[in-house]
């Protein structure tokens, strides 16, 4: 162990000495840190042990950002308490504590990059009966990058780079609208507010963000059919805010959508939502059952009463055993003519057995559940597939992902999506008809590469379309 870490444990040790032996001192009380506040319990300790009494006013000002002086009168008063050798000891390890901090502040903090760039080989029509256009190959890049940076204790910042299909048989995305998202967060003290502050219990995260949101491929070759569709699920634009009051989990999220991303930038839609979460960690015949409640409202072009939908959906899920997680929800969508109903049920485990992974979704969705006025603007609204390709309004959606781990560096997956009309129906007569499924298997031979060899079939039977597609991807993480 380091010597800076056995400096910590010694200290942590003083600290639960001094305060099983030494005598109450009177009681303070701290304005800003009521009984119910989320770090009162910490904070009140450290007055029992008379290292602090708060400032003058009778505050704490737990946001504040400490000096070395505070934090070396601090522990001084710890060494006081204590004899004259660990005193000593302490006093070199303060010296000490005090050197490192005056590094780390000259040095500041580091900006921390990570990432990944995939490069990929694709077939088509090796086995199927019929191709589109043509079999191949296709080579195709893709870089994802995130640049983070810790500013302080309560503030951060990160900015992501992903080339999205750019890499992709001559695609093009423009680079800073598209391919650049970032997103601030910060930590809030909810009695630092004012007004109501001593509701909360949890601090109030807050999270500002700016990107293009949803991105859709479309597959341009007429090769890799099976990736028509797929969205990349980029940062939005909007401001969040999530906390607790009492045992509910509270987030309140305020989106925009640029609907001339490329030139005006012009905000085509709003969304304001509203999420309410609530544990119970002892419920009849149930282990750990979470409810959650969201509501939302898209407003497009509301300067001219534009089109508008109300969703609310109920989210029910809790552990059948302690790896197996089911959850079920119910959604309703009430657009200006329309209604529409969304339902699912997700079984999900992970390391069931010896290495076993598996998620079956089954989902229906209703006629207007997103609205034909606002399609694009809801993109995703119903969720995806396992290929990331959204779900639409009158069908029903089954689909399996599962991996099971031959080894620490070898993993086998199988992945199926099947799309059937709302009655369960399949075939050339029933036009969102689809069936895909992917077999393939991963070899990480080191920490940061891993090489991903897969066979795609996809069967539209509308279109009297089957096709197929092979791929050999690399994956360099750093």
């Amino acid at each position: 162990m380091s010597r800076r870490g056995e400096m910590l444990k010694k200290i942590l040790a003083y600290f639960i000495v001094a305060f099983l032996f030494m005598p109450s001192l009177a009681e303070v009380k701290l304005k800003d840190v009521p009984a119910n506040h989320w770090a009162a319990k910490s904070v009140y300790d450290l007055v029992k042990l008379g290292i602090t009494s708060g400032y003058p006013d009778g505050t704490f000002r737990g946001l504040k950002n400490i000096t070395r002086y505070e934090a070396a009168i601090f522990l001084s008063k710890l060494a006081g308490k204590m004899g004259a050798g660990d005193a000593e000891q302490i006093r070199q390890d303060i010296k000490t504590l005090k050197e490192e901090i005056v590094k780390l502040k000259e040095q500041g903090t580091p900006v921390i990059v990570s990432g990944e760039f995939d490069v990929n080989a694709m077939f088509a029509s090796l086995l199927a009966a019929k191709g589109v256009s043509g079999k191949g190959p296709l080579v195709n890049y893709r870089l994802k990058t995130n640049l983070s940076k810790e500013i302080n204790e309560i503030t951060s910042l990160k900015i992501g780079l992903d080339t999205m299909d750019a890499g992709y048989y001559g695609g093009t995305r423009d680079l800073v609208k598209q391919m650049i998202d970032m997103e601030g967060k910060l930590k809030i003290n909810p009695v630092d507010l004012g007004v109501f502050g001593d509701i909360f219990s949890a601090p109030l995260d807050v999270i500002i963000s700016a990107g293009p949101g949803v991105i859709q491929h479309t597959d341009t070759t007429g090769i890799a059919s099976s990736e028509n569709g797929i969205c990349y699920l980029r940062q939005g634009a909007g401001v969040s805010a999530a906390t607790k009051i009492g045992e509910t989990n509270v987030a309140l999220k305020y989106l925009v959508r640029a609907y001339d991303v490329l030139n005006s930038g012009k905000v085509d839609t709003n969304k304001g939502e509203l999420t309410l979460g609530y544990n119970f960690v002892k419920f009849p015949m149930l282990n750990n059952l979470a409810v959650e409640l969201k509501t939302s409202l898209y407003a497009k072009t509301p300067n001219i009463g534009g089109p508008k939908d109300f969703k609310w959906g109920l989210t029910l899920s809790s552990n059948i055993t302690p790896k197996l997680l089911f959850s079920a929800q119910l959604a309703e969508s009430s657009a200006d003519q329309s209604r529409g109903m969304m339902a699912s049920g997700t079984l999900k485990s992970d390391n069931f057995i010896d290495g076993m992974n598996l998620m079956i979704k089954a989902v229906r969705i209703g006629a207007q559940y997103i609205p034909d006025s606002l399609w694009t603007e809801q993109l995703g609204e119903t969720g995806y597939d396992v290929f990331l390709r959204p779900l639409e309004n009158l069908t029903t959606n089954v689909d399996v992902d599962f991996s099971q781990a031959a080894s620490d560096k070898v993993l086998f997956k199988i992945k199926g999506a099947a799309r059937m009309s709302s009655e369960l129906s399949y075939g050339a007569g029933f036009q969102r008809s689809r069936l895909t499924m992917q077999f393939g298997a991963v070899y990480a031979p080191a920490k940061d590469v891993q090489f991903e060899i897969f066979y795609r079939a996809n069967q539209e039977p509308a279109l009297k379309e089957t096709t197929d597609l092979s791929a050999i991807q690399t994956t360099f993480k750093f």
